[in-house]
């Protein structure tokens, strides 16, 4: 071997060393460290970083938001009917704190094991105790909130670190001669229950223009009562004012009266009579005197 190839194949050796000892760490990420197959506790941040090529191996492990999308998941109900959710969707994070306790555990591909896989387990189990038609009709909708619930449990109890923010899914596969079916079904629940809604919109408009119908006929009868009432007490307060005026006449007569005796018995006393008399005698005695009067005429007569 010449001098001059040896020269080329250190610097072509020497190149390829520098090429693989260089490593960068995109943002979202962080950089873990594998060193004759072991796991080192650094994890760096994003940057560009050299490292011993062949020994040491550096893996991105990302810890920013990231979506897992599981497919084709079977679901096998108990009555027998087998469909497959043909996409699942799981949101989730993985605290960068957390790094290297996780892969040390579980991998870098730890959501395999606790997302992909845990997703067939809990679908399988929900399926399996449901019909086709809680499936796919009466139960979809609160299932995305199961599976993001049932995850996070086991998560924390056995990779704490990694958050499920949320479970997206699409409805199951299912034959169809049977989704027709149940599409039929559903078109008549909904016109039923269509029905129903406007046969309880038109009883609620009757029972209020009822109520309507009872509360002006209350509120009429009790202007009648309140009307018939004041009349009442407008004839009774002028029936009372009438007796007191009566009343009042009937005292100042008797009163008079009995002024009047009170006086009179006051004034009649011999000495008033007396004087009485002679005043009467006084204007009413006339005499008469002729020539032949055998005696003496007084003729008390009532003065004029």
């Amino acid at each position: 071997m010449t001098a001059s190839l040896l020269c080329y194949l250190i610097a072509t050796l020497l190149c390829a060393q520098g090429t693989e000892s260089l490593h960068m760490v995109q943002e979202g990420y962080v950089g873990i460290y594998f060193r004759g197959g072991k796991l080192l506790e650094t994890v760096v941040e994003p940057g560009l970083y050299l490292h011993l090529p062949w020994i040491t191996k550096m893996v991105d492990v990302q810890v920013r938001l990231q979506t897992d999308v599981i497919r084709n998941v079977p679901c096998g109900t108990k009555d027998g009917i087998l469909s497959e959710f043909e996409r699942v969707e799981v949101v989730n994070s993985l605290s960068k704190d957390r790094v290297y306790d996780i892969v040390k555990a579980y991998g870098t591909d730890y959501d395999k094991a606790w997302i992909h896989d845990k997703i067939h387990h809990e679908i399988n189990q929900f399926c399996s105790n449901k019909t086709l038609r809680e499936v796919y009709v009466e139960d979809f909708s609160v299932l995305d909130d199961l599976l993001k619930q049932a995850l996070q449990t086991d998560l924390d109890k056995y990779a704490r670190g990694v958050a499920v923010m949320a479970v997206r899914m699409t409805k199951p596969s299912v034959p169809l001669s049977i989704r027709s079916n149940y599409e039929a079904m559903e078109e008549q629940r909904t016109a039923a229950l269509v029905a129903e809604k406007t046969k309880e919109l038109v009883q609620k408009q009757m029972d209020t223009e009822r109520l309507r119908t009872i509360s002006a006929a209350e509120k009429d009868a009790e202007e009648s009562a309140i009307k018939t009432k004041m009349e009442a007490e407008r004839a009774r307060a002028k029936a009372d004012t009438k007796a007191y005026e009566e009343k009042l006449v009937a005292d100042t007569k008797e009163y008079a009266i009995k002024a009047e005796a009170a006086a009179n018995q006051v004034l009649l006393t011999d000495a008033y009579l007396l004087l009485q008399q002679t005043r009467v005698w006084e204007h009413n005695t006339k005499a008469y005197f002729g020539e032949r009067i055998p005696n003496l005429m007084i003729d008390t007569l009532q003065s004029e």
